[in-house]
């Protein structure tokens, strides 16, 4: 974690994450005909943990503080993802998603321990990311686009948000965002970005996922409808 500013952000993206995924972890133990709800939770801890482990570069040894931090980042965002097409009754790629795991970790051992370079591993951390929040973003799109109710453009639209500040951060990491261009406000914007937009995106995500349970079961409560 190179700026200071960003250490203090990630730390409060990482509570963020942990409330988000308590609350919706404390509203599944009610709901738990709705399938999904705990495998976002779950997703939610494990983003957080990877938080945590990312803020422990430099301390820890790399192998938990930078390639179990990105899995557990990229993983956690997965089992969103895959909580929020079980909840909309969608297929799960889990394939797809063991690719993309396994990707992520030959290129970030390759640029940690092979060919070290920090600006590399973060763009490889950003482009494997970025399938997640395009998966989250195209199918809440998809459900509004069929009948769900506007929660899901919540949804949609703070991936959409996130995944372009992933882009952001790997691009002005590979440029030499990171450590060059101090007095640059532009560039410093475009590398610790992600972590100023993170806990009201994750914040935002999870109203929206919460809403659309919440109308679900005013849906099925209503009088006169069959049980």
């Amino acid at each position: 974690m190179q700026h200071p500013q960003a250490y203090a952000w990630a730390l409060v993206l990482m509570v963020a994450m942990a409330l988000c995924a308590l609350a919706v972890f404390v509203f599944a133990l009610g709901m738990r005909r709705y399938p999904g709800m705990l495998t976002w939770a779950g997703g939610g801890f494990m983003m957080a943990t990877g938080i945590f482990l990312m803020l422990q570069q430099g301390v820890w040894p790399l192998l938990p503080s930078v390639i179990g931090a990105n899995l557990c980042l990229v993983g956690g965002g997965m089992l969103a993802a895959a909580g929020l097409r079980r909840f909309l009754g969608r297929r799960v790629p889990w394939r797809v998603f063991a690719v993309v795991l396994v990707s992520l970790v030959c290129w970030a051992s390759w640029f940690t321990w092979v060919r070290f370079s920090v600006p590399a591993r973060v763009l490889v951390f950003s482009l494997h990311m970025l399938v997640v929040y395009a998966d989250l973003a195209q199918v809440a799109w998809r459900a509004w686009r069929t009948g769900s109710p506007w929660p899901a453009l919540l949804i949609a639209g703070s991936n959409v948000v996130s995944g372009v500040f992933a882009v952001g951060r790997g691009v002005a990491a590979l440029s030499g965002g990171l450590d060059a261009l101090p007095s640059v406000f532009i560039w410093k914007f475009a590398a610790y970005g992600a972590f100023v937009v993170g806990p009201p995106a994750v914040v935002m995500h999870t109203a929206g996922f919460l809403l659309l349970a919440g109308y679900r079961s005013t849906r099925e409560l209503r009088p006169g409808r069959p049980a």
